[in-house]
């Protein structure tokens, strides 16, 4: 931190006041940064009085910071959405504002976390939890910068301080229903037309920072050696898995290992079969104890507790899918596979509008809309059941646009994916209830 300090002044020199962030209790503040103006954070259900007093601790003067004031939450695959009251934000937005104190929101517009970018949060290596795509975070401003019940509130109580802005409040934007869309598959994981990284040997597993591969997927394959003598069902064990893996036998699935959940299993196979196992980078930690967090399989794969050797490993980064230009329909009925769609806008609404794209029949996979990547979605954990579509990433009529899902666990029969124009989410701890996510204005 000192350092940090340090390379900070030597560039910015006195042209911008540093300060730090904090939790908002005495613990939390022990390593201040001399020089460095130390200030807090903390939510609406905190007491706004006792976060100041332990700021005050270690910055006995100038002004009251709530650096990080939380206005929402985020949430991880299989947990409840979550949401913070609009009232209490407001309500304790007012007294800190009676303090006269200063205020940044945390976050004040969500957004959302593109491509493989979510993040994850752990304290150790066993409490790893995941991400979603949606950064919607119930922040004032929506994934789609559409404003909420919760931005007026705020509003309100700063009209209370501050003259109003020379400009009209916020409207929500127009969201467009693309309809529906079938898709086609047109290669597994296991076809060599989607393995745009030429596979490699190694005689133990390599990780993802070993391959220099930040994100994505690696395919760990090798065929079980003669002469092993192994018991029905033998015992396959992956201690170093990170994060999620789906393993096959012979291209067949048979089972999905998890870290932290599952990382053993018996196996009905034999000599000579090949075993591969598809390893899913869930997202890099940003947030805990356990920073140093690489990807893949770190560990040897054992059967019956003796180690597999050689394998062959297959890169899937996806950072560069033109090769689905050329390919066309696969008879490959099981995932993991890639499916793919083109469609234009109708002549007489031409201009892309932001919408969203509902995997809600889908189970796991990744969506792209022209190469950009939309992020994951987990329609079987939830809660998150659509991703966001931005208007950029459309191209208006009469261009050519195209959708691709690796789906990798399955698909709906029907292979439809439906474009819809607001978000939906649903806990797997009230599954009677789905909720769809409106502008309250």
């Amino acid at each position: 931190m000192i350092w940090l300090r340090d390379q900070t002044k030597y560039y910015v020199r006195d042209a911008a006041v540093l300060y730090t962030t904090d939790g908002a209790g005495t613990g939390f503040l022990k390593c201040t940064v001399p020089g460095v103006y130390a200030t807090v954070d903390f939510g609406s259900g905190d007491s706004v009085s006792n976060a100041f007093a332990a700021m005050r601790t270690v910055s006995p003067h100038g002004p009251l910071v709530n650096s990080e004031y939380y206005s929402g939450w985020l949430t991880h695959w299989g947990e409840k959405l979550a949401t913070v009251d609009s009232n209490s934000v407001a309500a304790t937005l007012r007294t800190m504002l009676e303090m006269k104190a200063n205020v940044n929101f945390y976050m004040f517009y969500g957004g959302t976390n593109f491509g493989f970018l979510s993040g994850a949060n752990a304290g150790s290596v066993d409490t790893f939890v995941a991400d979603l795509t949606s950064y919607d975070y119930d922040a004032p401003l929506t994934e789609a910068g559409d404003p909420t019940k919760k931005y007026f509130a705020i509003r309100d109580v700063v009209l209370e301080y501050l003259p109003p802005p020379p400009l009209p409040p916020p409207k929500p934007t127009p969201k467009a229903d693309y309809g529906q869309l079938t898709v086609y598959p047109i290669a597994s994981i296991f076809d060599p037309i989607a393995q745009v990284v030429p596979p490699l040997r190694s005689p133990i597993p390599l990780s993802f920072e070993a391959l220099d591969q930040a994100f994505g997927f690696v395919l760990y394959e090798t065929i079980i050696p003669e002469g092993s003598e192994l018991l029905d069902p033998a015992f396959l064990q992956v201690p170093g898995l990170r994060d999620r893996a789906q393993v096959f036998i012979d291209e067949k699935l048979v089972v999905t290992l998890y870290r932290n959940k599952l990382t053993s299993t018996p196996l009905s196979i034999r000599t000579k079969q090949k075993l591969s196992i598809l390893v899913e980078n869930m997202g890099r930690i940003n947030y805990g104890s356990l920073l140093h967090d690489p990807k893949g399989i770190l560990s040897d794969v054992l059967l019956e507790n003796r180690p597999l050797s050689p394998w062959t490993i297959t890169q899937y980064p996806l950072s560069n899918l033109s090769w689905v230009e050329s390919a066309t329909t696969t008879n490959v009925t099981d995932p993991p596979l890639f499916y793919t769609a083109t469609f234009t806008l109708n002549k007489e609404h031409p201009k892309p509008l932001d919408g969203y794209i509902d995997m809600s029949k889908w189970s796991k996979g990744v969506v792209f809309i022209n190469e950009h990547n939309l992020g994951r979605y987990w329609s079987t954990m939830g809660p998150q059941l659509t991703l966001y579509l931005p208007a950029p990433y459309i191209k208006p009529y009469p261009e050519v646009n195209r959708i691709i899902v690796l789906e990798l666990q399955r698909a709906p029969s029907d292979l439809v994916v439906n474009f819809v124009t607001s978000p939906i989410f649903k806990s797997r701890a009230f599954a009677s209830k789905t909720w769809n996510i409106q502008n309250p204005n």
